[in-house]
């Protein structure tokens, strides 16, 4: 399997869209579009934003992409540090994705949010 097609595979399995990797990654849709029909191919920086944003060491991601033993069980849960990941409910996800995209000021805001509701229980 060719990486384009591993890379449409990886995003369907974790139940993302072609906008929100988009978004991750400060691109357009139809930029991100041409990297999954095989396009154009992604340069270093954008394979680093994904290997970051699916928490995968870069080598490991670019593994990945390069052979064809991606399966069912690459859905966020790489390594030991992450087996948790794959436990998210597609909310959760979409939530992340969301979070992700964000400036800091933005994010600082929804951290605080969060801090806040938790503390009050």
């Amino acid at each position: 399997m060719k990486y384009y097609q591993q890379l449409k595979m990886i995003r369907i399995q974790n139940q993302l869209t072609q906008q929100q990797l988009a978004d991750v990654l400060g691109i357009t849709r139809s930029a991100y579009c041409s990297y999954e029909i095989g396009r154009r191919s992604p340069d270093v920086d954008t394979l680093i934003k994904l290997s970051e944003f699916y928490k995968l060491p870069l080598v490991a991601f670019i593994e990945k992409l390069d052979n064809s033993l991606v399966g069912d069980s690459f859905k966020f849960d790489a390594d030991e540090e992450t087996w948790y990941l794959s436990r998210l409910t597609k909310e959760e996800r979409a939530l992340i994705t969301k979070v992700r995209s964000m400036d800091d000021k933005n994010k600082k805001e929804i951290y605080d949010m969060a801090e806040g509701i938790t503390e009050r229980k």
